[in-house]
C-alpha cells in the first residue's frame, strides 16, 4: 500500500505523522503540506508537494487545497494529525474517495493488503483494534509515533483553484492565552475542584515555575476561569506531554480522553475516590489551598 501524510505545518505533531508515513511506506511514502508560505517547510519524505493556504482558510479552501495536492493519485493510506486539520478535512476527504475514516489512532500496521489500526474509544477509556482490507484516511493521535529526523527535500508547489468563501463575514478573535498545549512537554491543568478563579490563577505561577503550559478542564472553562483554547479534552485539545498535572480535576471521561497521551500524570484532588486517580501515576489527596503554600516554598526555596 502507498502511504502519504497530509500536514498543516512543520510542527512536532506534523513531524510525527510524516515519520509514521515513512515507517509504513518507506521510499514510496509522500508528504502533502499545507503551507502559510512557500518556504515554510522543506522537511518530508518521498515526493513532497506543497500548497499555500491561509491560516484562517475556510473548509472550501482547505478542501480545494487538499484536492490539488493529491491530484488523481491519492495514496492508499492517508495519515493526518488528529485535531483541527482532521476535523476539517478528514471525513470529507474519506467520503469523496469512498474510504473508511478513523481518528484518535494510536498505532498503524500494514501487512500486504491488510491494514491494522488501534484507536481510542469511550473517551480514551478503551482501545479498539480494527482490521480492514483497502484504503483509509486516519487521524493520528499526538504521541503515537516518534518524530524522526527527516530529509530536506524540495517542495513541488501546487496552485490551489479559486473557491467561493463559505462565509460572507468573518470575525477574528484574538486568543490571549498564549499557551501552546499541543507542543508542551509539561502541562498544569486546573478544574472546578479548585473552587475559584483566584485558585485557578495560582496555577499560572506553578506553570511559570515549572516551565509548563497552563491548561483547564471543561468545567473551569465553563466557569470563565480559562479560555476555550486552554481546554483539554475530547471537545478541547488532545495533548501528549511528558508530565501532566491535573489539579482539582475529577477525571470525567471527556477530559481523560484529551490527556490520554501523557506519559506521566500527577493528580491532586480532595476526593480520594475521584476517577482521575485511576489514570494517575502519582496521586495526592489534598486541598489545593493548603498544599499550594507548601509547594510554592519547595519550588522557590523561599
Amino acid at each position: 500500500m502507498r502511504v502519504g501524510a497530509i500536514v498543516r505545518a512543520d510542527d512536532q505533531h506534523a513531524r510525527e505523522v510524516i515519520s509514521l508515513a515513512k515507517t509504513l511506506g518507506g521510499a514510496d511514502a509522500a508528504t502533502f503540506a499545507l503551507l502559510a508560505e512557500p518556504a515554510q517547510t522543506r522537511a518530508g519524505v518521498g515526493a513532497v508537494r506543497g500548497a499555500v493556504v491561509s491560516p484562517d482558510a475556510d473548509l472550501a479552501e482547505l478542501a480545494a487545497a487538499v484536492g490539488a495536492l493529491l491530484g488523481d493519485s491519492a495514496p492508499d493510506v492517508i495519515l493526518i494529525p488528529d485535531g483541527p486539520l482532521f476535523e476539517a478535512v478528514g471525513a470529507r476527504l474519506a467520503g469523496s474517495l469512498g474510504r473508511t475514516a478513523a481518528r484518535d489512532v494510536a498505532s498503524v500496521e500494514i501487512e500486504g493488503e491488510t491494514l491494522r489500526v488501534v484507536k481510542g474509544a469511550f473517551g480514551g477509556k478503551a482501545a479498539v483494534a480494527l482490521e480492514a482490507t483497502g484504503c483509509a484516511v486516519l487521524g493520528v493521535r499526538q504521541g503515537a509515533s516518534e518524530a524522526q529526523e527527516l530529509s530536506e527535500l524540495p517542495v513541488a508547489m501546487v496552485d490551489v483553484p479559486h473557491t467561493e468563501p463559505l462565509l460572507v463575514q468573518r470575525r477574528a478573535v484574538r486568543d490571549s492565552a498564549g499557551d501552546d498545549l499541543g507542543a508542551a512537554k509539561v502541562i498544569v491543568s486546573g478544574g472546578r475542584g479548585l473552587g475559584s478563579k483566584d485558585a485557578y490563577e495560582s496555577l499560572r505561577e506553578v506553570a511559570t515555575l515549572l516551565g509548563a503550559s497552563l491548561g483547564a478542564s471543561r468545567a473551569a472553562v465553563d466557569e470563565g476561569w480559562a479560555t476555550p483554547s486552554q481546554q483539554v479534552g475530547i471537545t478541547g485539545q488532545k495533548v501528549a506531554p511528558d508530565v501532566y498535572f491535573a489539579i482539582g480535576i475529577s477525571g470525567a471521561s471527556q477530559h481523560l480522553g484529551g490527556m490520554s497521551g501523557a506519559r506521566y500524570v500527577v493528580a491532586v484532588n480532595r476526593d480520594e475516590k475521584a476517577p482521575i486517580f485511576v489514570a494517575a501515576d502519582v496521586g495526592v489527596v489534598a486541598d489545593w489551598h493548603a498544599l499550594w503554600p507548601e509547594l510554592r516554598r519547595a519550588l522557590t526555596g523561599a
